[in-house]
């Protein structure tokens, strides 16, 4: 039985994969379908025949929408059915059998946001349609279901035996995003993500990951008074992603932005939620390279306090630095690869992403009811 997570090079974007107690998630996706098709582009991977190669029978148990950004969607149809499962081509004309997500996770804005784009329009279409589904024997069907989630409605959850999860955000204060006075200018749906810590329990050994999509500064300063001090387990991980992209906005703020006067302050009470590292843990950042004075995200100052973070108050040496690890690479002439870390007795270690994520037990069709 395997039990991994991969996270895919996806340029600055988020797409995550993990495969535990015979269940496949997904945590969001970026796929680039039409670069990915050019041999001669390095900087886009193509990832899709190892999701299809994990999900054995052409389903996904769940996919998880953090937020209905397009960093974080895009490339949904071109892995996944949309639509009907009484619908579902399993023998195309062209090109591979789409998967069928059984179950997707969402946050109420996710559900029904502002606005939508060319690239978000059609999964946040196939939410609609779910949606309109639940309450009738069709909503509870593989294919169909859609669960709807805020820390007002869901707090953790058992999907199965070894494989647990706990949701820190968004409140429903959070995911309530005002409606922008300027169409053209819409407020961001970052606040509004779903962070998320799963457990994957191992022969008796829990190892903690932690998701938070583009969860912002805000949101980690109320985790930081409502949670640290009365549960810091909850916070606790081997692995964590870095949120945003490893962007700045996430962990502090910015005076006097885009000025020559601009600086960027962190916020201790971020850091401090994000702090709850067990053993020697890591910090991905699923981004484009790190350099210093780059366009951001990814931010040099984000990753110079993600390090702090994993030196544990102690020094940044070279064996913290092997602990971040960024999906872009880490110095110039580095090709973007895919992160991948094994679960065991043991802990999480990393391994090498060699051929498929995974070729053997994957999810089964048929399987009856939700993991809400």
């Amino acid at each position: 039985m395997s039990h991994k997570i991969a996270f895919f090079a996806s340029g600055n974007g988020d797409s995550v994969l993990l495969q535990a107690h015979d269940r496949t998630i997904m945590t969001d996706i970026c796929h680039r379908a039409s670069r990915c098709q050019d041999e001669n582009d390095d900087d886009a991977p193509d990832f899709a025949p190892d999701i299809r190669a994990t999900c054995t029978g052409d389903y996904l148990d769940i996919f998880v929408l953090t937020h209905p950004d397009q960093d974080h969607l895009c490339g949904f149809g071109e892995v996944f059915h949309l639509g009907s499962p009484d619908d579902w081509d399993d023998d195309p004309e062209d090109g591979p059998v789409k998967i069928i997500v059984n179950e997707i996770w969402c946050s109420p804005y996710g559900a029904d946001p502002h606005y939508t784009t060319d690239v978000s329009k059609p999964v946040i279409d196939e939410i609609k349609r779910r949606k309109a589904l639940r309450g009738t024997p069709a909503g509870e069907r593989d294919g169909n279901r859609l669960v709807i989630m805020d820390t007002g409605s869901h707090e953790s959850g058992t999907i199965t035996d070894g494989l647990d999860w706990r949701l820190l955000a968004p409140t429903p204060e959070e995911a309530n995003i005002p409606e922008s006075d300027d169409p053209d200018n819409p407020n961001s749906s970052n606040p509004s993500s779903l962070v998320i810590r799963w457990t994957i329990t191992v022969g008796g050994k829990k190892n903690y990951v932690l998701l938070g999509g583009d969860s912002t500064v805000e949101v980690w300063e109320r985790i930081h008074d409502e949670v640290l001090g009365n549960d810091p387990d909850a916070l606790a991980w081997h692995i964590l992603l870095s949120l945003h992209h490893c962007s700045r906005r996430s962990i502090g703020r910015i005076e006097n932005p885009d000025t020559k006067d601009e600086t960027f302050v962190p916020s201790p009470e971020a850091e401090a939620a994000l702090g709850e590292q067990r053993g020697d843990g890591h910090v991905i950042a699923s981004s484009k390279r790190i350099v210093r004075g780059g366009p951001t995200p990814p931010s040099y100052h984000a990753r110079n306090r993600y390090l702090k973070i994993l030196a544990d108050g102690g020094e940044v040496t070279d064996d913290v630095r092997k602990r971040f690890l960024c999906t872009g690479g880490d110095k110039e002439g580095d090709k973007p690869d895919h992160v991948v870390f094994k679960f065991s007795a043991g802990g999480p270690t990393r391994a090498l992403m060699a051929g498929p994520f995974v070729t053997t037990t994957g999810t089964s069709s048929g399987r009856g009811g939700g993991y809400g």
